[in-house]
């Protein structure tokens, strides 16, 4: 994937909101919502574009997750979304849209003091809200130049 073309789309904030109300309930499930998918999911409303294109339909569990890291991506799940976003930033400089890690093997998406992850609280299913302090690394999805512009 060239990540040239991950730029934000003009209306990227309502497309993230629209995909945070789907997923909002949605249960985590290996290979069609899990955070790795989730946090693509979030990239592509935000952008367009797919990165995990390549991944999808092709693993059910932990362990397949693994294997199509290993086969499509870059090995390990940091290694991959490095590949897709570049080098990761501390959490303190994470924006509204960025792409945030707990840990090294979970993905959620910022949206301001708490980040959305997909998992399980409380035995509630579907989105989770963690606060973006207790994360790890994030990941810069750039603006398009005229928006820069207009910061």
């Amino acid at each position: 994937m060239e990540t040239s073309k991950l730029v934000r789309a003009p209306d990227w904030e309502e497309r993230l909101a629209v995909l945070l109300d789907r997923k909002s309930e949605e249960p985590f499930k290996w290979g069609s919502n899990d955070c790795a998918l989730f946090a693509c999911d979030a990239i592509k409303a935000i952008t367009s574009t797919d990165p995990a294109e390549v991944f999808r339909g092709t693993y059910s569990d932990r362990a397949g997750s693994a294997e199509a890291l290993r086969t499509h991506g870059e090995g390990t799940l940091l290694k991959t979304v490095t590949a897709w976003l570049g080098a990761p930033k501390h959490p303190v400089f994470a924006q509204r849209g960025d792409i945030v890690m707990k840990d090294r093997t979970t993905l959620g998406v910022c949206v301001g003091l708490h980040s959305w992850f997909v998992g399980e609280e409380h035995g509630q299913q579907g989105l989770v809200a963690i606060p973006t302090a207790d994360c790890t690394k994030a990941f810069t999805l750039p603006f398009a130049a005229s928006e820069v512009e207009a910061r």
